[in-house]
């Protein structure tokens, strides 16, 4: 225990910024693990054991970190938290401080622990509610000694953090300038020349498609697809009752009959477009993907009551013939000459327009040599559009776009090659800058610092080359 941590009144605040995309993972489920008693180590890190007793250390202190971050959210989701492999982060960002002689004092620790509010009573610090809280078995669950250790190893890992990826200082000036930038307001006029209306000129010989089969059959290929046998039912005991008296081998439709069900079959589907009998739940889709033929599933809750399923039939991944797939391939080889054929005249396009914008606007010189010029609803460089076809596509080309140069190169686009034209540029307002200003600064530097770690611990776990033993529950 800390001595100093006796003395009443210390109540010093450290900024902490956690680079939560770095340290923490989120989505895997792995907070339960169990050693295998066969080995006598957690794993390999660096190409050196790491003790089982070290790793379970570590792995108590990324926990005791989880909870101060998260509070009672840890104890409802703390399950989607991958606490080993931000155990294993840890001890390689532990290391790799080691080695640059990254230390954290007895005071350092101290102050930190002191601004945590859940350890203060009326904001001060309060020594008997910090050892009921860290050892209560409820919540950290620690010795005093071992959470204080865990707090210095974690201040060490920040200083680690701040010296690799300081935070950006810029003027008022340039931050105003990538403000701006990212909050302006385009709208674009453009054309497309469609590769699909350009295909339909275009003509494919037999020899053509066989060959153009023969160098793409890859393109052709068919996902896997299911085939489910499944009773639809009103009553979940009802269904729950079906399940019981399903058996491995069980003729579905005479066992569903006994309750006066019916059995349906399905279509065949893929993963990635299930049919709307069962697409409510995406979880239930891969589950039935990872079925055997004749397995029956538990009693599915589905929009219109539960649902049985059994797997008929599971269909692997496959290259149909070219017979079997004639048509597919005969549109593809069209539309990649209606491409061909789109680009020269795109070309030209451009070269006209460039020159008729010296006394025309972008609309009369288009209309003018035959193209349809259509306009999009006003958009921010980085906003994100949902479903919005081009416009997303064109959101990667608008950087080169500014009042000094509003006419874009052909560009490519997933309907054929299009010109872009910037009609319109919107700041915002000065007054909106200054209110943004602070949060605006710390997003874009907390955004900077991000991505220098991101880098950094990739580096660091291809080194460190962990080789783990856990096995989980």
């Amino acid at each position: 225990m800390l001595e100093v941590m006796r003395k009443k009144g210390v109540n010093k605040t450290i900024l902490w910024i956690i680079a939560v995309v770095v340290i923490l993972s989120f989505g895997v489920f792995g907070t339960a693990y169990r050693m295998d008693n066969s080995f006598n180590s957690a794993g390999t890190m660096y190409g050196h054991n790491v003790s089982i007793k070290d790793f379970q250390q570590a792995y108590d202190d990324a926990r005791d970190q989880a909870i101060r971050v998260y509070g009672d959210e840890f104890f409802k989701n703390g399950n989607k938290i991958d606490l080993e492999q931000e155990t294993w982060d840890r001890m390689v960002l532990l290391k790799e401080a080691q080695k640059r002689n990254i230390h954290a004092s007895d005071q350092e620790v101290v102050a930190y622990i002191a601004t945590f509010p859940f350890f203060q009573r009326d904001g001060q610090f309060d020594q008997m509610r910090y050892e009921e809280i860290v050892q209560n078995s409820r919540v950290f669950n620690r010795s005093t000694h071992d959470f204080e250790e865990g707090v210095r190893k974690q201040l060490i890992i920040k200083k680690l953090i701040d010296n690799v990826a300081p935070d950006t200082i810029l003027s008022d000036a340039e931050l105003k300038k990538i403000y701006q930038k990212r909050n302006e307001k385009l709208t674009l006029q453009y054309v497309l020349f469609n590769a699909s209306d350009y295909a339909k000129n275009a003509t494919a010989s037999e020899d053509e498609i066989n060959k153009f089969y023969e160098q793409r059959k890859e393109q052709f290929r068919l996902p896997p697809t299911i085939v489910l046998n499944y009773v639809q039912a009103k009553d979940k005991a009802l269904a729950d009752t079906l399940s019981k008296m399903l058996k491995p081998g069980s003729d579905f439709a005479s066992v569903a009959n006994q309750l006066k069900l019916e059995v349906k079959t399905s279509v065949p589907f893929t993963q990635d477009q299930p049919i709307l009998t069962f697409a409510s739940n995406p979880d239930n889709i891969q589950k039935f993907f990872a079925m055997k033929p004749g397995e029956y599933s538990p009693a599915l809750e589905a929009p219109d009551g539960w649902q049985i399923v059994q797997l008929k039939e599971k269909n692997s991944s496959a290259i149909p013939t070219l017979q079997d797939s004639k048509d597919r391939v005969k549109e593809a080889l069209l539309l990649e000459k209606g491409f061909a054929l789109a680009k020269p005249q795109a070309d030209k396009s451009l070269k006209e327009l460039s020159n008729a914008l010296k006394s025309k606007d972008f609309k009369t010189a288009a209309t003018e040599i035959g193209l349809k010029v259509e306009e999009t609803p006003a958009f921010g460089r980085k906003e994100y559009i949902a479903n919005t076809g081009l416009i997303q596509e064109f959101q990667q080309e608008t950087d080169m776009l500014n009042t000094d140069k509003r006419l874009s190169e052909v560009i490519s686009t997933s309907q054929g090659p299009a010109i872009i034209y910037l009609k319109k540029m919107e700041k915002p307002e000065d007054g909106q800058f200054e209110s943004d200003k602070s949060n605006f600064r710390q997003m874009l530097s907390a955004e900077k610092r991000n991505q220098i770690l991101i880098a950094f611990m990739s580096q660091l776990r291809a080194k460190a080359d962990v080789q783990s033993k856990i096995k989980h529950q």
